[in-house]
């Protein structure tokens, strides 16, 4: 009997080392899937702000372009507004008897006024032009240039240009009748 208890004993304890084993092993196998399962988790997270980090680059680089080609096309819009209004200036303007302006030509005896005056007075053009130069440069007979306006911007990083052609009418230089020349007139808008 008592062989029997020992061997029962016996079993018992080989039993108990089976499961012990068991339980390391299966303990490991849990900390070895928990280790697994932190390191797909550190990968999907790194995964994930790499993503973040290239869609927000992309739109940094998307927004600045946009807001380049804005500032472009908004330079090119205010250069044509002061074309217009240094075209349509009274100041300039060539007149038919009662003051009934002609279109597209300027008074050469205006515009030798108003060269002092634009100088003597920037700041009162400064609201119509801006920073921008206007000049006139004459085409035909001669090859005269005027500078009727030029505050340019201290700092400028882009100009845009434009120009039209116009009749110079000159009192001045024709016998009884007004003697008429083309020039060309060139406006630069600094931003």
């Amino acid at each position: 009997m008592y062989s029997i208890i020992l061997r029962d004993i016996n079993i018992k304890m080989k039993l108990g080392r089976k499961k012990q084993q068991k339980s390391k092993i299966f303990e490991l196998s849990q900390s070895r899937k928990g280790q697994v399962q932190m390191t797909e988790t550190i990968a999907v997270l790194f995964i994930f702000f790499v993503l973040i980090v290239f869609g927000i680059s992309f739109f940094y680089q998307y927004a600045q372009s946009s807001y380049r080609a804005e500032q472009e096309q908004l330079l090119g819009k205010r250069a044509i507004e002061t074309t217009l209004k240094a075209l349509f200036i009274p100041e300039l303007m060539c007149t038919k008897g009662d003051a009934e302006a002609e279109d597209n030509c300027f008074d050469m005896m205006k515009v030798r006024h108003a060269i002092e005056i634009f100088n003597e007075s920037k700041l009162v053009y400064f609201d119509t032009f801006s920073f921008s130069k206007i000049s006139l440069t004459e085409i035909y007979p001669g090859n005269e240039t005027f500078v009727l306006y030029d505050f340019p911007k201290n700092e400028w990083e882009n100009s845009e240009k434009t120009f039209f052609i116009i009749a110079m009418k000159d009192e001045t230089k024709g016998e009884g009748q007004p003697h008429f020349g083309l020039g060309r007139l060139d406006i630069e808008v600094y931003s």
